[in-house]
């Protein structure tokens, strides 16, 4: 059965993203999944958990680089379905052109968002 942030290919036979699971009306459990479109935006669908087939079970070890809206970091662990990533200290420029910098500091997203953006989907 598909977990939170597995890759899963639904009867179109496109892959997609597990974001979330959910109960549905019928007893049963719904899959919202997420895939990136062809114009750089993403797509969602609700899919019925038991129509889904698992192609590959991503797994992330502490210390794995990982990206984060494009920002570099390491993975730390994930609880509950939320993935910690630790951004490395970074400097950003303002509009002015004064550079400043960011402290290192921990992200906290989805499981599947972060499968989304570090796998090939």
């Amino acid at each position: 059965m598909a977990q939170l942030g597995d890759i899963v290919v639904s009867g179109s036979g496109l892959k997609w993203v597990v974001l979330a699971l959910t109960g549905n009306a019928h007893g049963g459990q719904d899959a919202r999944l997420i895939r990136p479109s062809d114009d750089g935006r993403y797509t969602g669908l609700l899919k019925d958990i038991s129509g889904l087939i698992v192609t590959e079970s991503p797994s992330f070890q502490p210390g794995d680089p990982v990206t984060v809206n494009g920002l570099k970091g390491g993975y730390l662990g994930t609880e509950d379905g939320v993935a910690r990533v630790l951004l490395a200290e970074r400097q950003m420029q303002t509009k002015t052109g004064v550079n400043i910098g960011i402290d290192a500091s921990v992200a906290r997203m989805n499981i599947g968002l972060l499968v989304l953006e570090n796998r090939k989907i």
